[in-house]
């Protein structure tokens, strides 16, 4: 996609390392991070020196304002003890001078004079204990890898380029340690880039205070005591260059607490210089396969502005990833952007659909260790009153812990006891989102075995589900109505904890009721799939569920509004777009019949499709500029719930409008691409363009299903 509006922040993230290098945003900066969370902070500074005028790309903030923090003492003077300082003009590239063409797997600038492509990997992982260990390492090697292209053939005069980055915590020359094979820089925090020193003919490593030092210097040095470091290089008139860069991160041992883990990439690479050496043997493989994921995602069909959007959540998720050894067996983590929590589990179901597709192991993985570690049994109570209290059953934490620090088994480190809004228990989606995400696995890999060892736990998740209801069978109508005890004397909230009680709100919420309505079919697809015989009693007892969960959303529907609100409870009257989300998974499960629009839910089905068509109007859940909003009560829009209930509009409710799908996929990219340009990946935008929580999000890969249409 040749993007008109490039100046963006991007993520460049290898796998499993929860490491990035930014790069993209006009008049900032970019650069490592390493288990932050945020986007890099740091002074990226690209470009060429050339009879006296310096040409840079404008993704720099420091050098741009020429603070030299008090150090123009330190340049050296000449015989007559004058500042040894060479005339120079620092001139940015303005954005109409420059191209960006940002791909699935790739990110290339060109500007006058140079290029720039970075390379990030974007296909998945092989299950760790299974494949071959050359394609483990390979897929976990913490690295990516640039090409830096240069031409000086219509120049008279000798080309000085320079790569460099400020800010670096515990600069060190790379060459000191490999023995001059290695030319560039890295931190003792873990990160770094270099190049092959015999690979580009005079390259150099240089260190100094900033780009006015190193520029102004007679000759570049290496000053170990500053805070940026680069590679340098002369290119002759009339002639060019290719340079390759790998840039690194590595970090040695044991890097959590609560549970003692290591990085698995540790197992295959010693040190961070070994890790760009590899970067270097597999460059032609890596850049193929780039450039075939490239392809694919221009061959998808799918229009520029889904393009864009698809790509650039697909590089958050891989930011937030880790890959560790745990006990010597391989435990996978994906955390929650700036958040930071790992694994929450209310994203870990909308993920599924980028995990089965790209690594269904890794899916299994925080499945086992929510059931085995994360899960806990509770009690539960009427709204309002504390006693008397009533069966519950199983339940699942919000998340595993947060920084890398895990928590206690059956501990989170979100939820809290007597908490009203934010930060409460979200027992009965939890519960649900373990339910339907171990339906989505089983349903992608028919892993009878992992079936038939988890199904107690799932008898147990479908008794949970109807104790939740009621515990009265003849007061059941399929929909959440007792909170659990856990929560004190507040109440279940559900994922969209920071929007209004319309998304907010637990009990009675028409978002959680068709997504339990989609839990039911879920347990009973998989009980028929193990055992169907001997499951048949819990089987009939889960269709029955379902269907008094789709008679009381159906009831609902309020002709004078032409909707059905999103609370069923105190008369509200509250329109919202995700009552259809859980239409989702029946959809993936194969569920045709459950879909159908003459099938046991054809009334159901048509009530959540007329109810879809009045919201999307202007001024109820329509942003002007034809984005979507999710609730007509609250401008805060959550990009990942956009893209799935996009998917559910088009391919479960046949609600296909060219030219507002067209208006809003241009809106959403353009949340991304102005109003949130410096933050990544946002999930959470706040009316169409301002960032709200959330910040280098992983939840919007959503946005795969969008390729099986």
């Amino acid at each position: 996609m040749n993007m008109n509006k490039h100046s963006f922040q991007m993520e460049h993230s290898p796998r499993g390392a929860e490491a990035s290098f930014s790069l993209g945003w006009v008049g900032h900066g970019g650069g490592f991070t390493l288990e932050e969370g945020h986007a890099g902070k740091q002074d990226v500074v690209i470009g060429y020196e050339r009879d006296g005028v310096v040409s840079v790309l404008p993704y720099c903030q420091a050098s741009r304002e020429a603070k030299n923090a008090g150090m123009a003492d330190f340049i050296p003077t000449n015989e007559a003890g004058e500042p040894a300082r060479r005339p120079l003009k620092i001139n940015y590239f303005e954005e109409a001078a420059i191209t960006r063409e940002l791909g699935w797997a790739s990110d290339v600038w060109t500007a006058p004079g140079m290029g720039l492509a970075l390379y990030t990997p974007v296909s998945g992982i092989p299950d760790p204990d299974r494949a071959e260990p050359e394609r483990v390492k390979d897929a976990v090697a913490p690295t990516i890898l640039g090409k830096w292209t240069l031409d000086n053939r219509r120049a008279t005069t000798r080309m000085r380029a320079f790569f460099a980055v400020g800010g670096i915590t515990n600069l060190r020359l790379l060459e000191d340690e490999t023995g001059g094979q290695l030319c560039g820089v890295a931190s003792l925090r873990g990160y770094g880039f270099a190049v092959e020193t015999g690979a580009v003919p005079g390259v150099q490593s240089f260190a100094d205070f900033n780009l006015e030092h190193f520029l102004g210097r007679p000759a570049p040095v290496k000053f170990r005591l500053a805070a940026m470091g680069g590679i340098w290089l002369d290119v002759p008139p009339g002639e060019t260059r290719e340079v390759w860069i790998a840039f690194g991160w590595y970090r040695a041992g044991i890097v959590t607490s609560g549970k003692s883990c290591a990085y698995l990439y540790t197992r295959y690479f010693a040190d961070l210089p070994g890790v760009l050496r590899h970067a270097f043997s597999m460059r032609g493989e890596w850049v193929a396969q780039a450039r075939r994921d490239d392809q694919a995602l221009r061959d998808s069909g799918l229009n520029p502005d889904q393009q864009f959007l698809l790509a650039k959540a697909t590089r958050s998720y891989y930011g937030n990833t880790q890959l560790f050894l745990d006990n010597g067996a391989p435990r996978w983590v994906v955390n929650e952007g700036s958040c930071n929590m790992a694994n929450t589990l209310d994203l870990t179901v909308d993920m599924a659909f980028f995990e089965l597709r790209q690594h269904p192991w890794a899916l299994r993985n925080v499945l086992d260790s929510f059931a085995d570690e994360y899960s806990y049994r509770d009690q539960v109570h009427a709204s309002g009153a504390a006693e008397p209290r009533y069966p519950g059953g199983i339940s699942f934490t919000h998340d595993q812990g947060t920084r890398n620090a895990f928590t206690p088994p059956g501990e989170s480190s979100y939820e809290i006891v007597n908490q009203p809004g934010c930060f409460s228990y979200m027992t009965h989606e939890e519960l649900l989102n373990w339910l339907l995400t171990a339906a989505l696995y089983v349903r992608h890999t028919a892993d009878q075995g992992w079936l038939a060892h988890r199904a107690p736990l799932i008898l147990e998740g479908l008794q949970s589900l109807l104790n939740r209801d009621h515990h009265d069978p003849a007061c059941r109508d399929g929909v959440m109505d007792f909170d659990s005890c856990r929560c004190g004397r507040e109440s279940e909230i559900t994922t969209y904890d920071s929007l209004d009680a319309s998304l907010g709100q637990s009990r009675r919420n028409t978002y959680l009721a068709v997504k339990t309505w989609a839990g039911y079919l879920a347990v009973a697809q998989m009980l028929e799939t193990h055992e169907p015989d001997r499951w048949s009693r819990e089987i009939r007892e889960a269709h029955a569920a379902a269907k008094r969960c789709a008679a009381t959303v159906t009831r609902a529907f309020n002709p004078a509004l032409g909707y059905v609100p999103a609370l069923l409870e105190n008369g509200d009257r509250s329109a919202i777009i995700p009552i259809v989300e859980g239409l989702v998974y029946p959809h993936q499960l194969g569920l045709t019949a459950a879909l159908a629009v003459d099938g046991p839910y054809a009334e159901f089905i048509a009530t959540l499709r007329n109810h879809l068509q009045a919201v999307l109007a202007p001024g109820v859940c329509l942003f002007p500029d034809g984005g979507w909003k999710l609730s007509a009560n609250n401008d805060n829009s959550w990009m990942s719930k956009i893209f799935l209930c996009q998917f559910v509009a088009r391919q479960v409710l046949g609600m296909q409008d060219g030219g507002a799908q067209a208006a809003a996929d241009r809106a959403h990219a353009d949340w991304w691409r102005i109003g949130c340009a410096g933050h990544s990946v946002i999930d959470q935008v706040i009316a169409g363009g301002a960032p709200g929580e959330g910040s280098i999000y992983p939840r919007c890969v959503t946005a795969i299903l969008w390729l099986e249409e």
